[in-house]
């Protein structure tokens, strides 16, 4: 159970009956409480739950900042980051900014909430606390490291803040449910490899792997189009440590493009292009046409036969003196 400032509460598990449990638990901040149940390390269908604590007309966990003015800063340079207060109600929105010197700073309004801009005239560490009805929003504090040339007499510990009475706003999508949380990963980090990112059979069972152990966490979307629209069967399944297992089935004729993302973002390598292969079919117990002849070398063979028709080839294999096959 996550509360608004992103502390983990405890709860109570009790068991009622076979397959059957009560959770307790004691909120002790207001606003939007993410409850996650998973089972086998699998969240299970709707989880992560929201609830809400307390007074419904602001939710401090409905806002998120983010900007550059939340990551590194320099002295002397205007930075800013938005504040989105969309679907967070009306309320009042303090911003204090405690570090090495004061800096003077501005709050504008803008579509998706308000931006802030601030200018730091010492290098250090600065804490900007944003607070929603007097309660964090998630993240906050956020530790800013600056670097740069002293522009100002250095002092012990300054504050500098503002205060806003903010507007209720909608966003364009009006979403009113849950919304996503913010994921920290990297694309660029995830690995795919199988055939089916290379090659597509007619009415089998196309597979490949994606690996996003070391890309962080996300969500995984995997899409296939065809001549004739999406591909009507795609199934993923995860293995664990963001492992996955991908399968696809193609029935048209044509080219094909795999898409694969971790979360906004495509994996390197991604859109794929597929060539699509026509499967293989001989009428049972068809014999080939002589002459004919393969080359074995290790697990890999080639086999050169004048077929009138394409079809699938099995070559029976039979035990050598030589622990060999033929």
């Amino acid at each position: 159970i996550v509360s608004p400032s992103g502390i983990e509460d405890d709860c109570f598990i009790q068991g009622i009956d076979t397959d059957t449990y009560s959770v307790r638990f004691m909120p002790r901040e207001n606003g939007i409480h993410n409850i996650h149940v998973k089972f086998n390390g699998v969240h299970i269908q709707g989880s992560p739950f929201r609830i809400k604590v307390g007074k419904v007309d602001a939710d401090p966990a409905a806002l998120h900042a983010y900007g550059n003015g939340l990551k590194e800063i320099k002295t002397g340079q205007k930075t800013d980051f938005i504040i989105d207060t969309c679907n967070a109600g009306s309320g009042v929105l303090c911003i204090t900014v405690d570090g090495p010197s004061k800096v003077a700073m501005d709050c504008t309004e803008v579509e998706e909430g308000y931006k802030v801009r601030y200018t730091p005239l010492v290098p250090g560490d600065y804490y900007i606390s944003i607070k929603y009805d007097g309660y964090h929003i998630v993240g906050s504090p956020f530790k800013v490291p600056c670097t740069g040339a002293d522009l100002a007499e250095r002092g012990a510990q300054e504050t500098s803040s503002i205060v806003v009475e903010t507007v209720q706003k909608i966003s364009k999508s009006k979403q009113v449910g849950p919304v996503l949380p913010l994921f920290k990963s990297d694309a660029s980090k995830v690995a795919s490899k199988g055939m089916g990112l290379k090659k597509a059979y007619l009415g089998k069972q196309n597979v490949f792997t994606v690996n996003a152990t070391d890309a962080g966490n996300n969500i995984l979307f995997v899409g296939v189009y065809g001549p004739k629209g999406p591909c009507e069967e795609v199934s993923m399944k995860h293995t664990g440590r963001n492992n996955y297992n991908v399968s696809y089935v193609v029935r048209e004729r044509g080219e094909y493009i795999v898409i694969v993302k971790w979360g906004d973002d495509h994996i390197p390598g991604s859109p794929y292009k597929v060539e699509r292969v026509r499967q293989l079919r001989i009428p049972p117990r068809k014999e080939l046409a002589l002459p004919w002849s393969f080359t074995c070398i290790a697990n890999s063979f080639w086999l050169a036969a004048p077929l009138e028709e394409e079809g699938e080839i099995k070559i029976p294999t039979m035990p050598c003196d030589n622990r060999a096959s033929r």
